[in-house]
């Protein structure tokens, strides 16, 4: 068989590769099903703790008098008459709010899926709700995929594209506030290139410094702020160049000699160059010569 599949020309396996991986995601999702007394979720079997008031409530959770479930699974000390859904991943009773989600282990080959449940410390039950992109938010604090953390004013928080966000008072990368930053007027740029984001004094480049991490070992999140720039006329030209009227800007920071309204990129990343103006070459922001 597999000699076999080695004959195969290259985009066809690259096509069998992907269909493998949707189907592996396609397991992740089944509906509750009930024959014969029995109630499944996918491959798990399992009896209701109060088989009678069973309800699937959509395709992840589910709950009776008693308890909550997910995928099948007794949520641990869930009520489940005030039971109710979230998020695909989220559910809530009165008293705790619940995360509900799988994983599987490169050790095993990513071949089995493992069910995760906790319950979300400190969260507000009667106020936790979804507002998409993975966050939520309660009274007191905003969530992502139900880990907290603090922001001036969470009920007006909401994410926008790429790892920006905002709210009534101020914006935030990776959900880290941006000092001095206007939250009523900032948001991104272009959600086809999500590093830049603007506010109506300043314009920002965001991203992830893979080469420093932080106190926690994750990559440093840097925000810089483009000075000088024209926020209302901030336009993102891909590869990591943004330009006002008068400036081009290289992962925020300004490329000296730059001719703003003759830059262009050149999106193939083919060539030495990845952008030029009238006045020649540039790549990642420094001029270079190219050979023609």
């Amino acid at each position: 068989m597999l000699s076999r599949l080695l004959l195969l020309p290259t985009w066809l396996l690259v096509v069998l590769a992907a269909l493998a991986v949707i189907g592996l995601a396609a397991c992740d999702v089944s509906s509750y099903q009930r024959a014969g007394g029995r109630w499944t979720h996918g491959d798990v079997s399992f009896t209701p703790q109060h088989p009678a008031s069973f309800e699937p409530l959509d395709e992840r959770f589910a709950r009776d008098k008693v308890r909550g479930y997910c995928r099948g699974a007794v949520i641990t000390d869930s009520e489940g008459a005030s039971f109710t859904v979230v998020s695909q991943t989220e559910a809530r009773d009165r008293n705790s709010v619940y995360r509900c989600d799988t994983y599987r282990n490169a050790q095993e080959y990513w071949s089995i899926q493992h069910l995760r449940i906790v319950r979300i410390d400190g969260a507000d039950a009667a106020t936790y709700e979804s507002i998409g992109k993975g966050f939520a938010r309660d009274k007191h604090r905003v969530y992502v995929n139900g880990m907290p953390f603090t922001v001036r004013d969470p009920a007006s928080f909401e994410p926008l594209d790429g790892d920006f966000a905002r709210d009534a008072q101020r914006g935030y990368y990776a959900r880290v506030e941006i000092p001095g930053s206007h939250g009523p007027s900032f948001q991104s740029i272009d959600a086809r290139d999500t590093a830049y984001a603007r506010d109506r004094a300043n314009g920002y480049y965001g991203y992830r410094d893979q080469e420093h991490l932080d106190t926690t070992g994750k990559p440093r999140r840097i925000v810089r702020t483009l000075r000088g720039a024209e926020p209302a006329a901030l336009r993102v030209l891909g590869r990591d160049y943004a330009a006002d009227a008068r400036h081009v800007w290289h992962q925020g920071q300004k490329v000296l000699g730059a001719d703003p309204a003759t830059f262009a990129v050149d999106p193939s990343y083919e060539g030495a160059a990845d952008a030029n103006d009238r006045s020649g070459a540039w790549n990642a922001g420094q001029r270079v010569a190219v050979s023609k």
